[in-house]
C-alpha cells in the first residue's frame, strides 16, 4: 500500500469509529417486543401537582403516587387514598389503555391524575405490561382473615334445614364417624359425586327487633361426597373438623369468594342490629366478624360498607320544676308544682363506632368483616348505610 494511502486509512478509520459510537440514541435499531410484552402504552394522564381541595373525595394526606405492595389489599387502598372508602367505585378510573384496568396487583403504580377535569385514582401507565396472573390480582379484604369462615356454610335457613339430608347410620352401625367413612342419609335430593358439607345446628339467631327465627348457626362437621344418591343415599367422609353424629345434617359448601368484591356504600334506609360474634366472643374487634340481621331479601348485598353504632345511653331527667325562691304570703312558691313531676328517660344520640364491609350474605342474615372500629362491638349493636345514623 502506498504510503499515503496508509496514512489516509489510519485517519479514516477511527473517524468513522467515533462517529458510529456517537450515533444518537433513536437512531439505533429498535428491538421487536416479546410474545410477553404487550406494545408500550400512551403516557399516563397527567398528575395533580396542586395541593387537593377541601371539597374532593382525597384525604388531604393522600400519596400522589403509591407503588402497590405484596400484602395490600383494596379496602386499605381505599383507607389510604379516600376519605370515604366505599366512594372508591366513583373514583376509580379504569383506564381502558391497560391490561386489567379494573385489577390491581403489587408493583402497579398509583396516581391521582386529572382526568375529564376531575382528580381520580388511576394506574400509573408505563412503556412495557407486566404479565401477571390473574389470581394475583389485591382481594377486597384479607382472605387469611376470611378465608376459612368461607371453608363451609355457616347459616342453614328454617326452609334449607327442613328440606336437609340427615345423616341416619352407616354401613357397620358406628355412631362416630371420621375421614374415609360411609354413612347413610335420608331426605333431600343431591347430585351424584358432589361434595357437601356436613354441619349441626347449634346457635339460633333472632332477629331482635321481629323475634322472627333467621335461621341457625351450623358447626362444620366436615365434607362428604356422594357414593349413591338412593334413599337412603350413601356418602364417604372426605374431611373432618369434628366427629359426624347421627342427625347431622348436609348442605351445599358456599360459592368461592373471588377477589373482585365490589366496594359500595349500603343503601340508603339499611339499618339493622349484630345478631351474632360467630367466634363465641362477648365483643369484637377490628378484623373480626360479625353477623347482621339484613340479608338478600332485605336488599343486602356482597361489598355493601355498613356503619356500626352503639346504641346512646339513657340519660335520667329530673323535670321537677325549681321553685321562685320568692313565695307570696299564704300561697306556694311562683312555678312550683302541686305534685312531683316524674323523673324521665332520655336516650342519647347513638355513637359511631366503626366500618364493616360485607362479604358473605344469605336470605336473612350477612356476615361483615370489621375494617376499623374505635371500641369493641357487641351483639345488639346497631348499623346503617354509611351516611346515615340507625334512627
Amino acid at each position: 500500500m502506498h504510503p499515503k494511502t496508509l496514512r489516509l486509512s489510519l485517519f479514516v478509520i477511527p473517524a468513522l469509529l467515533a462517529a458510529c459510537a456517537s450515533t444518537p440514541e433513536h437512531t439505533r435499531a429498535t428491538p421487536e417486543p416479546s410474545m410477553a410484552t404487550a406494545t408500550p402504552l400512551r403516557e399516563a394522564p397527567a398528575v395533580q401537582d396542586t395541593k387537593l381541595a377541601a371539597s374532593q373525595p382525597f384525604r388531604e394526606d393522600a400519596p400522589r403516587n403509591y407503588t402497590v405492595k405484596p400484602g395490600d389489599t383494596l379496602w386499605g387502598l381505599a383507607q389510604r387514598f379516600l376519605k370515604n372508602p366505599w366512594s372508591w367505585p366513583e373514583i376509580w378510573y379504569a383506564n381502558p389503555r391497560v391490561r386489567n384496568p379494573h385489577l390491581i396487583f403489587p408493583g402497579d403504580q398509583l396516581v391521582i391524575a386529572s382526568i375529564d377535569g376531575k382528580a381520580r385514582l388511576t394506574k400509573k401507565l408505563t412503556p412495557h405490561v407486566r404479565i401477571s396472573p390473574l389470581d394475583k390480582a389485591l382481594p377486597t379484604l384479607p382472605l387469611e382473615v376470611i378465608g376459612p369462615f368461607l371453608n363451609y356454610p355457616q347459616v342453614i335457613e328454617v326452609a334449607e334445614l327442613n328440606q336437609a339430608p340427615q345423616v341416619i347410620g352407616s354401613p357397620d352401625g358406628r355412631l362416630v364417624l371420621g375421614t374415609g367413612d360411609l354413612f347413610h342419609t335420608h331426605g333431600g335430593m343431591m347430585r351424584p359425586n358432589a361434595t357437601m358439607a356436613v354441619v349441626r345446628p347449634h346457635k339460633t339467631l333472632v332477629d331482635p327487633v321481629s323475634g322472627d327465627v333467621l335461621g341457625f348457626e351450623v358447626e362444620a362437621a366436615g365434607k362428604a361426597v356422594v357414593q349413591r344418591n338412593d334413599e337412603p343415599a350413601t356418602l364417604r367422609l372426605v374431611e373432618s373438623r369434628r366427629e359426624t353424629r347421627k342427625a347431622d345434617r348436609l348442605i351445599g359448601l358456599p360459592n368461592e369468594l373471588t377477589h373482585d368484591l365490589a366496594l359500595k356504600a349500603a343503601q340508603p334506609g339499611m339499618a339493622g342490629r349484630v345478631v351474632s360474634l360467630p367466634d363465641e366472643s362477648t365483643r369484637s374487634a377490628q378484623w373480626q366478624i360479625i353477623a347482621l340481621n339484613k340479608g338478600r331479601a332485605d336488599g343486602m348485598e356482597q361489598g355493601h360498607v355498613v356503619r356500626l353504632h352503639a346504641a346512646g345511653e339513657i340519660a335520667k331527667v329530673d323535670t321537677t320544676a325549681i321553685p321562685d325562691t320568692k313565695t307570696p304570703k299564704g300561697g306556694e312558691a311562683d312555678g312550683a308544682s302541686t305534685f312531683d313531676n316524674p323523673v324521665i328517660n332520655v336516650r342519647l344520640p347513638d355513637v359511631a363506632l366503626g366500618d364493616a364491609v360485607v362479604f358473605l350474605v344469605y336470605d336473612r342474615v350477612s356476615y361483615a368483616l370489621i375494617t376499623e372500629v374505635t371500641r369493641p362491638v357487641r351483639v345488639g349493636d346497631c348499623f346503617s348505610a354509611p351516611t346515615e345514623s340507625c334512627r
